[in-house]
């Protein structure tokens, strides 16, 4: 336990040292629970190492604390728990270690504050340590749907910006939303199988990576988007209301996506999520132009 001494020499902030050993508390806390239900023995393993790794640096900033007890709720360890079932493990690790960054950024500007030049050394090889260990460990962790989120992405960037235009184009030309939902979803099931049999081709001509795989994630992640984007046609009777639902699952999927991205590749957020809005934007727009231009050349009113 650090002295009355150390801490007066460190010219420490008290809510700057009980910030960090509870950041590293919720961290220890959430990766040991993480180790105790994980199924797979690799995970596991890197897990308990991962747990052991955050004990000690929460062990080294509860020195320096005022508070000696911290409490993380039972209800966020088991939200946190689902999220490892439902995003992966991959997902949520690197999301803590997005945190450990904003953290490490903390620890070197409170750096700044130490005076004792032996504590200051402590504080600079925790630093490193952290850093190294933790990207060490973390990349060890290889999920099979990270491997292959570039097929679940093509999948997904290609569903909405097709069938998102078609489904506009579809609406002003018909006008009638079980006929739109009907047409939809065959230009859907006939584009999704179409994808799936080009990234198997594609995945044919890469080194290392399983064909068939490849093809069942692309396949299947276009196919989630075709029932996602027809849904709202089936649901109502109103195609107006229909397409403003249509934009609203658009937007939660291409946040969703981009979100999830962002943290598993470091990647900025907002670049990722206008560049996928504005070429499903894009898209849609056309079609809907081209959609009432033949609505009045044809004369198409159903």
């Amino acid at each position: 336990m650090a002295s009355e001494k150390n801490k007066s020499e460190l010219n420490l902030s008290v809510p700057d040292t009980k910030s960090f050993a509870s950041s590293q508390y919720l961290h220890y806390r959430i990766t040991h629970e993480l180790s105790r239900v994980e199924k797979v023995p690799e995970f596991k393993r890197i897990l308990e190492k991962f747990a052991q790794h955050e004990r000690k640096d929460f062990e080294f900033w509860k020195q320096f604390s005022s508070d000696k007890s911290f409490f993380v709720s039972p209800i966020k360890l088991f939200f946190l728990k689902i999220l490892r079932r439902i995003l992966g493990l991959t997902f949520l690790v690197k999301y803590l270690e997005r945190q450990e960054e904003e953290l490490i950024g903390k620890y070197t500007s409170f750096l700044e504050k130490v005076i004792d030049p032996v504590i200051k050394t402590k504080i600079k090889k925790a630093i490193a340590h952290e850093i190294k260990n933790e990207k060490e460990l973390i990349n060890q962790i290889k999920e099979e749907r990270v491997e292959f989120i570039s097929s679940i992405i093509l999948g997904i960037n290609d569903g909405l910006i097709e069938l998102t235009g078609a489904l506009v184009g579809f609406s002003f030309a018909l006008q009638q939303n079980g006929l739109i939902a009907l047409t939809g979803f065959i230009t859907g099931i006939a584009a999704s199988l179409s994808m799936a049999s080009s990234a198997y081709m594609q995945a044919q001509y890469e080194k290392g990576k399983a064909a068939g795989k490849a093809a069942l994630y692309t396949g299947v992640a276009y196919l989630f988007v075709v029932l996602s984007l027809v849904s709202p046609f089936v649901l109502t009777s109103s195609t107006h209301l229909a397409l403003g639902m249509l934009f609203f699952v658009v937007l939660v999927i291409i946040s969703s996506i981009s979100y999830y991205t962002s943290i598993l590749f470091f990647r900025p957020f907002r670049k990722q999520f206008f560049k996928m809005m504005t070429f499903t934007l894009g898209v849609a727009l056309v079609t809907f132009l081209l959609g009432m231009i033949l609505r009045v050349v044809f004369g198409i009113y159903v």
